[in-house]
């Protein structure tokens, strides 16, 4: 762009905390659907059952929280599913599903997040509000067949472009940008290392490493394209920080974290 040549570009997050993160996880599964395994089923009972066999999933105990960046019919969304797992004495994310899908309509994918809320029955599953994500949520609130999952209490779609309150240790608020603030929660775990990532996915690898951010007039923005999983799991990041903190949905109770800088890439 003219006028910014060598504008330098900094990587989201710390590649020795993601590297200690990425771990062996055998249960770990990755599940890929296309519209096309769809487009021959007649009714919506018969894309629950492609879908449900297509998943071929177990029902899992424990904690878990869904996180899921919802594209359009012609784009990708990804869904992610971590559970807290407790190690040493301390609670720890463990991813052990991504669902990748292409090509598949919006309520093809209500339908299946509501699939995986039956094997696993989270604590919360954020979406993100852009592509189909509204609609997607509408769908899981307000259509009568999903409502016995009861996810009015449970399912949120996030705006990333809008603010969040952030509450200090001294009890001050502040507004942080919600993508920026659903960043620091990812870098804070990973800092921990409470956030276990398989060392086998390199999807993941590959997103994560190059997902980028620039300051422009003081403003963060974010590199764009290749981070949808990066998206879903600062949905799943953050609809378990509000349920944790059992503040309500829209104002999560949290002391403020601020961002890693990794050294600038010049660009």
């Amino acid at each position: 762009m003219a006028g910014e040549h060598g504008r330098p570009s900094y990587g989201a997050f710390n590649i020795e905390f993601l590297s200690l993160a990425r771990q062996d996880i055998p249960e770990y599964l990755t599940v890929s659907i296309t519209g096309e395994e769809l487009k021959d089923c007649e009714t919506e009972d018969d894309v629950e059952s492609r879908l449900d066999m297509l998943l071929n999933l177990v029902p899992l105990s424990g904690t878990f929280c869904i996180g899921s960046d919802t594209g359009y019919t012609n784009d990708q969304t990804e869904i992610v599913v971590f559970k807290e797992t407790e190690e040493h004495g301390r609670t720890k994310l463990r991813l052990v599903l991504r669902v990748h899908l292409e090509h598949v309509a919006y309520p093809h994918i209500s339908a299946c997040l509501a699939l995986i809320d039956r094997y696993y029955n989270p604590a919360g599953v954020g979406v993100d509000n852009g592509g189909n994500g509204l609609s997607v949520v509408q769908e899981l609130i307000s259509l009568d067949k999903y409502r016995p999952l009861g996810l009015k209490d449970r399912l949120r779609g996030f705006n990333f472009g809008s603010s969040i309150s952030v509450y200090l240790e001294d009890g001050r608020e502040v507004k942080k940008p919600a993508k920026e603030f659903m960043t620091s929660l990812i870098n804070g775990s990973l800092q921990r290392r409470e956030l276990i990532l398989p060392i086998t996915d390199l999807d993941i690898e590959s997103q994560f490493t190059t997902h980028t951010y620039t300051l422009n007039n003081g403003r963060v923005q974010y590199s764009k394209g290749n981070d949808h999983i990066v998206d879903a799991v600062r949905c799943a990041l953050l609809i378990r920080e509000q349920m944790q903190e059992g503040s309500g949905l829209e104002q999560p109770t949290v002391e403020f974290v601020v961002p890693l800088v990794t050294d600038p890439v010049f660009i």
